[in-house]
This record gives C-alpha cells, sequence and structure tokens, in this order.
C-alpha cells in the first residue's frame, strides 16, 4: 500500500485562466477546486478589472503584476498594484522598459504601490530569453487587445519556455492567435490585434507538478511509497521534469494512468541544470542531501530572485539540519550523507513557501525533530499543506 495524495490543481494554469475569463466577451467559469494565496490575488484582481476599479491587491505574486501590468496598459487604463514581501524589489526590467517605450509610464523601480497609467501602442518590442517568462506571458496576453499587429521579439534561448507554452495553450484555449517563428538566435511571437477574447463554458485547471514534486520526493527518501493522483503525463508544465530528475538519482516511480508513485530507493548524486525549472531546485537540493555523492545544481542564478534568495535559503536551511550544501554565485553543490539520517534542529521558513516545503519534507530523514519558524509562509501556494502532511502520516517529525 502506498500514501494517496490529490495534488492540488496548477497555480501556472489557474493564473492564466482567471485572467482570460475576464477578459472574455462571455462568461467562462474556471473550475479550480482549491485557492491558495497567490491564486487568491489574481482571482481579487481579475475581479477588480471586471468591475472597473485601478487599484489591485498583489499580495507577493509575480505573475499576478507581471501579467497585469500590459493589460492594463492594453486597455489604457491606470492601475495601482500594491505588493508585499519582496514583490516590489523584484525586477521588472527589460518589461518595465519596452513599456515605457510604447506609450506607458510605471512608477520608479523599487517602490510599492507599482503603477501603470498610458495607452499601450502596438509594434515590436524586444524581451531577451534569459530573464523571467513572466514578461512574455503577459505581453502575450496583452497585445492581442490592442487594434495593431504587434512582435514579441525574444533574443537568445528561452529559458523557462515551457512556462511561455502554458500561457500559448491558454491563450489558444480563449481563442487567442498567433504564429511563433525561429529566428537566428532565437524565436518571435507574431500577434495579430483586434483579437477578442472567447472562453469555453467551462475551463477546468489540471493538476501541479511544482506542489507534486515535493511529494514525490517524499516518497522517494521516506519509508513508504506515495502516489500523487491528478496529473497530466503530458502536461505542458516544465516541473513535469522532476521524474526525469529523481530516475537519474536512481529513484523508482511507475505510471498508473493518472497516477503516479514513488517507491523509497538508494540516491546517487548526478547534475542538473534548472535554468528551465528554478522551482525544482529546492526538491532536488532536498533529495541530493541524502543521496550517495555530489550533486551540482547548475544554472540558477535566477533563484535570488524568488520570494527568498534561494540559493542562500536553501543552503542555509539545509545546513541547520545536518546537510552539506555549498552555496556559490549561480548553483548549489551538495555532498549526500549516503542515505544516513540527517540532524534535524530549527530552521526558518525565509518567507518562502518552497522553503517551508522543502524543510518539511526533510524532516523524514533527520533523527530528530524539525522546528520551522514561520512555516505559515506556505500558504501562499497550497495553505492546507501541512494538514495534508497530517493525514497521509508524514509529518511524524515535525514539530
Amino acid at each position: 500500500m502506498s500514501i494517496i495524495i490529490d495534488i492540488i490543481p496548477s497555480k501556472s494554469f489557474a493564473h492564466r485562466a482567471y485572467l482570460c475569463s475576464a477578459l472574455s466577451d462571455h462568461p467562462s467559469q474556471v473550475i479550480c477546486r482549491f485557492t491558495s494565496e497567490d491564486i487568491e490575488a489574481t482571482r481579487e484582481c481579475v475581479r477588480a478589472l471586471r468591475e472597473g476599479e485601478s487599484v489591485m491587491e498583489c499580495g507577493e505574486s509575480g505573475s499576478t503584476l507581471r501579467f497585469l501590468l500590459p493589460v492594463m496598459g492594453a486597455l489604457g487604463r491606470r492601475g495601482v498594484f500594491m505588493t508585499k514581501g519582496r514583490l516590489a524589489d523584484r525586477p521588472l526590467s527589460p518589461l518595465r522598459e519596452e513599456l515605457e517605450r510604447h506609450g506607458c509610464r510605471l512608477s520608479p523601480p523599487g517602490t510599492s504601490p507599482v503603477t501603470i497609467e498610458g495607452q499601450l501602442t502596438s509594434g515590436e518590442y524586444v524581451i531577451p530569453g534569459n530573464v523571467s517568462s513572466q514578461f512574455i506571458s503577459g505581453l502575450l496576453t496583452a497585445l492581442p487587445l490592442l487594434k495593431g499587429n504587434s512582435t514579441v521579439v525574444i533574443e537568445g534561448p528561452l529559458e523557462s519556455s515551457a512556462y511561455v507554452d502554458i500561457t500559448t495553450e491558454v491563450l489558444m484555449k480563449f481563442g487567442i492567435g498567433w504564429v511563433k517563428k525561429i529566428t537566428g538566435d532565437g524565436c518571435c511571437y507574431e500577434i495579430p490585434g483586434g483579437q477578442m477574447y472567447q472562453g469555453p463554458r467551462q475551463y477546468v485547471v489540471e493538476g501541479d507538478w511544482s506542489n507534486a514534486a515535493f511529494w514525490l520526493c517524499a516518497g522517494v527518501i521516506g519509508k513508504e511509497p506515495v502516489t500523487v493522483r491528478g496529473l497530466r503525463k503530458d502536461s505542458l508544465q516544465g516541473d513535469r521534469r522532476i521524474v526525469d530528475i529523481l530516475r537519474d538519482f536512481g529513484a523508482e516511480l511507475r505510471w498508473d494512468g493518472s497516477e503516479i508513485t514513488a517507491f523509497p530507493s538508494r540516491l546517487t548524486g548526478t547534475e542538473v541544470d534548472v535554468s528551465g525549472v528554478p522551482d525544482l531546485a529546492p526538491v532536488i537540493a532536498l533529495a541530493a542531501s541524502v543521496a550517495s555523492g555530489r550533486t551540482d545544481i547548475n544554472n540558477a542564478g535566477r533563484l535570488r530572485l524568488k520570494e527568498s534568495d534561494r540559493l542562500t535559503s536553501v543552503a542555509e536551511s539545509m545546513n541547520a539540519l545536518g546537510a552539506r550544501v555549498r552555496e556559490k554565485k549561480d548553483k548549489l553543490v551538495i555532498r549526500g550523507s549516503g542515505g544516513a539520517s540527517l540532524i534535524g534542529g530549527y530552521v526558518k521558513s525565509w518567507g518562502d513557501h518552497r522553503i517551508v516545503m522543502m524543510e518539511a519534507m526533510a524532516s523524514l530523514v533527520c533523527e530528530h525533530k524539525v522546528i520551522i519558524r514561520g512555516k505559515e509562509a506556505v500558504s501562499k501556494s497550497w495553505p492546507g499543506f501541512f494538514q495534508e502532511l497530517e493525514r497521509a502520516g508524514l509529518a511524524g517529525n515535525l514539530k
């Protein structure tokens, strides 16, 4: 028998679906059986959008802010985006410069609230491929609303391309068209203007691979198999790559329809490039900490711009529990315990939901109790996470 987890809906798909629904010319019901602080931020902002309000509460949700900024510009409406935590400090360049180059005015960098006013104009928008994919997704959502045709030029390889693929899939479901072309060193999206959002009667949000990764890791490093239900094997979510990554460590995982089971396994260190899947770095670090040998988590510089500086927060949190993690400029180097238990102890949340999940799952391999200060930060993506841990019988070494 294995522990059964019914995974929550994908935050990535939910953000996009709620926004596209709000822009549709007729009602489109988004079916999302679970919510979180980030999803609620988008829902509240699209409510304000529909009702003609200018003040929008983004909380700490980067997706909410970065998607809605260009949308408000395309609608020619003033937007006042209230932020919390590190969100106002997280970079908006080069999206900021492109919006200003096309008719909008934004508040100075690093200020809160973040404001935008002016009428966005059509034309050519240029975004490097190695910055946040949310900038590209926001433009792809906004530009079809303009009268003229536009082009989004992506210079260089597109990192986190899976998130842009999620955006284009949802846009297609809501009747928006585009043409993607490969260029010399990148790609571009040609977007006809004057389009209308026409959503389906119902849109069902699929299961979330980013959260599923922690439960699959629990099955691999713990003492009992864990089965996660409700995932699409062919999902566009980049974080489904966790299956291949855990298998590279030597883990055993098996599919059965829409269920995947992770079995307790002996792990061996490996090298992982997380440039396209930065949210997986904490769970990879956890698996690496109990593997045999060395693991390198490479191309991880963008982790410094998340809810916490995740290179620092992962390293310090895991080291506090007895792991051996070295933080470098854009990577983590981990010497695994070879299957031996970690120690346990006190850790802080860093105000970061992914770090809390990593620390909680680490308790499965700790000799002593794990005490997390500020664990309520997990509500950003899964408010009921600790209740689910209790129900699944996986919270025994948490205090």
